[in-house]
């Protein structure tokens, strides 16, 4: 699920780094979704699934559960920066992604087309969102309230220092041109 590439083998003695077939990849679509009550029982599950094709999720993150994926669907990474992860999308259906980051509920807000829409936390730890069928670009935009408002802070305290250090210089002008 989290797209590791390689496996490290122990080969009488010596550490082989392997291909891993079971891959999915940075992204994929799946066919169903199941839903659980507790994350106890969510982790449970993953045990059992077939993470290419099923997802799960707790009860009342998702009404649908259905999904069609065509093989010709495509969900591709072309950029990545920690901090902003695009993917190019194609799929003749509506469908639901699975993407191999980590889901965090503040900060990360996900774009398809440019247009803000939700996405939701599957498999336990991965983020999952709903893609109308199409071709489309999704953005994933690490944009955390706390950033804005700690950088209003910082430019307001820059304004005040600056008006504080003119007002002095100010205050020393006239004092001298009044001796």
């Amino acid at each position: 699920m989290l797209n590791i590439k390689y496996i490290i083998q122990d080969n009488k003695g010596q550490l082989v780094a392997l291909n891993n077939p079971y891959t999915n990849g940075n992204a994929w679509f799946v066919d169903e979704l199941k839903t659980v009550n507790t994350a106890d029982e969510e982790i449970v599950l993953l045990d059992s699934l077939n993470l290419k094709k099923q997802a799960v999720v707790q009860l009342g993150d998702r009404e649908r559960t259905n999904y069609k994926t065509d093989s010709l669907a495509s969900i591709n990474l072309t950029s990545y920066k920690p901090n902003h992860l695009v993917y190019e999308t194609s799929n003749s259906n509506d469908g639901l992604a699975i993407f191999s980051e980590m889901y965090y509920k503040n900060g990360w807000n996900a774009y398809v087309d440019g247009e803000l829409k939700p996405h939701f936390r599957a498999n336990y730890l991965l983020r999952g969102l709903e893609i109308s069928k199409g071709k489309h670009t999704i953005d994933f935009k690490f944009e955390p309230q706390v950033i804005k408002t700690g950088s209003s802070i910082a430019l307001a305290s820059s304004i005040g220092l600056i008006l504080l250090v003119l007002g002095g210089l100010f205050y020393e002008f006239k004092k001298k041109k009044l001796v």
